[in-house]
């Protein structure tokens, strides 16, 4: 089929796609199979345009040709790119938005080396000059360190403020990528392809870079957002079974604070999750980064309601710096300390122990933990201090009132945050 793009219109709010149609572009329309939580759901097909035409004001803003699946959502800014076989497109849209350049630079890790080499065949078709910058994987990656290396790789192959610096990989790389990016020559041009679940729908969405310190988590980065995020949830039938598991921490999170009808998809369809079944998968991770798209998009520098995206985080991301980014990956971090943030929410008369139970079940069912192993105390008290979110030197939680609605900015008494940390952690006090 030749299509320009894909909008799906449905009943829920988070289908929203505000794609509209150019006149006189007549659009076919089809009935979908598509899951989607018991909404029904028409997919709008425009035919192809040359590749420099324009539609024009209050037409589609693009004349690429991408896959008939792909789904777009806005996000100040940049763009989101959700569907099967995106990655083909990636030369193509790179090289619209950066007409003058000459070269670019693919950063990945030696897990994501197959899907980066496809993406750089991508950018030398397209005429540029592609380099491949690999490190090492994994969350001990993310530092100052690393990111001087890159400066050096980037002044090296010669890269000017024209090159873009596509990022393919997991949390790890587009967060250190598109912090590079920021910072190299003052800002280069940014493109994401997270090719794990949690950067599919948190990590690589909203325009949040940074590195790590050994004082705590993101102490280091930016909010730049890139020129565009491509996510292709076919590739993560190729993820690691604890890295699968873990992002869906980040998926059970998006329940838990804005949609109670995804926290029931999720229970309903728990055998197709586990089985990766690539329709559902593609669902899930489109209304997660709607969620976010929208969320972000009223607050991109988190001086309001962007803190609910925080939910479990607070606590979570102590317990990594603890665990010296070892112990627990992201997302388990998070599933615990959702257990605990839920704990405290229950304790302090917010929610009732029906919700925590809720969750509880659903972290499970996922194949989450909800309790560590031994962890020393005072490094995740001295993580709590240094918590981005602290106001006078206390840290700031979200808290379920209920399955889909959050409170944020709640100041919590250090007597209920220690009862939190002994009911998740397991072991004696150290």
């Amino acid at each position: 089929m030749n299509v320009v793009r894909t909008a799906w219109a449905t009943s829920a709010p988070y289908f929203d796609i505000s794609a509209r149609q150019p006149s006189g572009s007549p659009a076919m329309q089809r009935s979908t199979s598509a899951i989607s939580s018991g909404f029904p759901a028409t997919p709008r097909v425009y035919p192809s345009a040359p590749p420099a035409a324009e539609f024009g004001p209050g037409g589609i803003r693009r004349s690429l040709c991408y896959p008939a699946t792909v789904r777009e959502i806005p996000l100040l800014s940049s763009r989101l790119l959700v569907g099967r076989d995106v990655l083909h497109a990636v030369g193509s849209a790179v090289r619209a938005a950066a007409p003058k350049a000459v070269r670019a630079v693919v950063l990945t890790d030696e897990n994501c080396l197959r899907y980066a080499r496809g993406v750089a065949r991508g950018l030398r078709a397209e005429g540029l000059a592609t380099v491949v910058e690999s490190l090492p994987p994994g969350e001990s990656r993310k530092t100052l360190a690393t990111a001087a290396k890159l400066y050096d790789r980037l002044a090296r192959a010669r890269t000017d403020r024209l090159t873009p610096l596509v990022c393919v990989g997991g949390g790890v790389i587009t967060d250190l990528g598109g912090f590079v990016a920021a910072t190299f020559m003052r800002g280069i041009p940014a493109f994401l392809v997270p090719t794990t679940l949690l950067g599919q729908v948190d990590a690589a969405i909203g325009g949040k870079t940074g590195v790590n310190l050994v004082h705590g988590k993101n102490l280091v980065g930016t909010f730049t957002q890139p020129g565009a995020v491509f996510i292709d949830p076919a590739v993560l039938r190729t993820l690691p079974a604890r890295e699968y598991v873990a992002g869906l921490g980040e998926v059970v999170k998006y329940g838990m604070i804005r949609d109670a009808e995804l926290f029931g998809f999720l229970e309903t369809e728990i055998d197709a999750i586990r089985r990766r079944d690539p329709e559902v998968l593609e669902e899930i991770v489109f209304r997660c980064a709607k969620i976010k798209a929208q969320v972000v998009g009223a607050d991109e520098r988190e001086s309001g309601e962007r803190a609910i995206l925080n939910y479990g985080h607070t606590i979570g991301h102590a317990l990594e710096a603890a665990g010296q980014y070892r112990k627990l990956h992201h997302g388990e971090a998070v599933s615990v300390g959702m257990e605990a943030e839920a704990f405290i929410g229950m304790e302090m008369g917010l929610a009732p122990i029906e919700v925590l139970a809720a969750q509880n079940r659903l972290l499970r069912l996922c194949g989450l933990p909800t309790r560590v192993g031994r962890l020393p105390r005072a490094r995740i008290a001295a993580a709590l201090k240094l918590d981005k979110k602290n106001e006078s030197g206390r840290p700031r939680f979200v808290l379920p009132e209920a399955v889909g609605k959050v409170r944020y900015g709640v100041e919590v008494s250090d007597d209920l945050v220690a009862a939190a940390l002994r009911t998740v952690i397991l072991g004696p006090k150290s």
